[in-house]
């Protein structure tokens, strides 16, 4: 088989993941619209690209990393999409991050580089370790971490240095 999935497959993959992908939209972009745009495009890709999603053994963070892609992209040709004050979906988030962060990190999104973006919806919206992130990435331990702690200062400044 080439590099696209079968109709049946793409089809699987929207069935058993949809949901929480178009919740990870809503949740980036703050906007329903931009969010099932932003889904459609990620179906597109997985659809046309998507014949390593058989062999991955993470089959949703895989995915979210073609949603995050998808929305990071949406971010960029519509500028600044969301006021600072717009409501987060209310899902819980990763319980290793605190509300007040993962939500100050979700507004700065817009504001962010495309390597920055990652980091931040990795750390503190999936929750996932500086070793984890810097395996994923290919970028070392010590960059993320200055990365995340500049990101982190942003975000402080946002909520007024205020975490639970």
């Amino acid at each position: 088989m080439g590099s696209e999935l079968t109709n049946q497959e793409v089809a699987e993959v929207y069935r058993d993941y949809g949901h929480l992908l178009l919740r990870r939209c809503r949740l980036l972009l703050r906007d329903p619209g931009l969010a099932e745009d932003a889904l459609q495009e990620a179906f597109i890709k997985v659809m046309r690209y998507g014949a390593e999603l058989r062999r991955v053994e993470a089959r949703l963070r895989w995915l979210y990393r073609v949603v995050d892609r998808c929305c990071f992209d949406l971010m960029k040709r519509r500028g600044r999409l969301a006021e600072v004050d717009a409501p987060v979906e209310l899902i819980g988030p990763h319980p290793a991050i605190q509300f007040e962060l993962r939500d100050a990190a979700l507004r700065l999104l817009h504001r962010l580089g495309d390597r920055d973006r990652t980091l931040a919806v990795m750390a503190f919206v999936d929750g996932m370790s500086q070793e984890a992130i810097a395996g994923e990435t290919g970028w070392s331990r010590q960059t993320v971490n200055k990365r995340l702690q500049a990101i982190r200062k942003r975000a402080d400044r946002l909520t007024g240095g205020k975490r639970g």
